[in-house]
């Protein structure tokens, strides 16, 4: 079980709540996720949960994963190119057996944004 699971009550910015057409920034980012992933031509689950519980980090996003450690990311913008770079590290996380990617190889839009890393659940 893979999946991106998006917040969608986080804020647009540190002081703005909503975004100028009115969406949340979590519903903005999700909207940009949905359509990286569809140019990409890849199945990947978004599941979108209302508040995350990381209000001081807005634009949460966890990087779920059954069999390898799964991470909690926040202070995402709201934007195409951060859903792109999350992707982008989240490719990496695939190819790695235990979900652990060298720091080297992280996208720049990816660094600073990792709160826990979470081990996979005992079968």
């Amino acid at each position: 079980m893979r999946d991106i699971v998006m917040c969608t009550t986080c804020r647009f910015s540190a002081t703005e709540k909503l975004a100028p057409d009115g969406r949340t920034g979590g519903e903005t980012l999700i909207g940009h996720m949905a359509d990286a992933i569809a140019a990409r031509g890849i199945t990947l689950p978004v599941v979108t949960q209302a508040c995350l519980w990381n209000c001081k980090r807005h634009c949460s996003v966890v990087l779920r994963d059954g069999d390898r450690f799964t991470y909690f990311t926040g202070d995402h913008e709201p934007t195409r190119e951060q859903a792109e770079a999350i992707l982008d590290w989240f490719a990496l996380h695939e190819q790695s057996e235990t979900g652990e990617v060298s720091f080297r190889q992280w996208p720049d839009r990816m660094r600073g944004h990792f709160i826990a890393r979470i081990p996979r659940a005992p079968a």
